[in-house]
């Protein structure tokens, strides 16, 4: 699944500082946020409690962003969505306990939220550069 947020720029935008800023803000959320820059775009993967026990329970979110700007567009596009845990979690919850079933429909609900939250974090940051 992927989604994209582009949203227009300032000419005086700063792609850098737009990462260090929404990586930091992540960062205090207490995500594990890695970036990447490439070439005038940047890669940033976003993770939280992912691993462990997170995985049978389906409570752990990750995403990447890959962010270009091109002519005062920004463009964010959402790939490689943690899903894995929660399927794992509904699977170990159907056929063993209901417990983590519940527990991976909560971390669901919170993975198809997170490119949206991003997105909007994301446009704040951008509007105050």
């Amino acid at each position: 699944m992927a989604d994209n947020v582009m949203f227009n720029v300032s000419p005086t935008f700063n792609l850098d500082v737009f990462v260090a800023k929404l990586t930091e803000t992540y960062q205090s959320k207490g995500f594990t946020v890695t970036p990447v820059n490439l070439n005038g775009s940047s890669m940033i993967t976003f993770e939280k409690g992912v691993g462990g026990i997170n995985t049978l329970l389906g409570l752990g979110v990750g995403i990447k962003a890959n962010i270009t700007l091109s002519n005062g567009t920004l463009n964010i596009s959402f790939t490689e969505a943690e899903w894995t845990s929660k399927i794992i979690g509904l699977a170990v919850g159907w056929f063993l306990c209901l417990i983590p079933f519940i527990t991976a429909i909560v971390g669901c609900i919170n993975q198809m939220d997170l490119p949206k939250t991003i997105g909007s974090d994301a446009r704040t940051i951008a509007a105050a550069l």
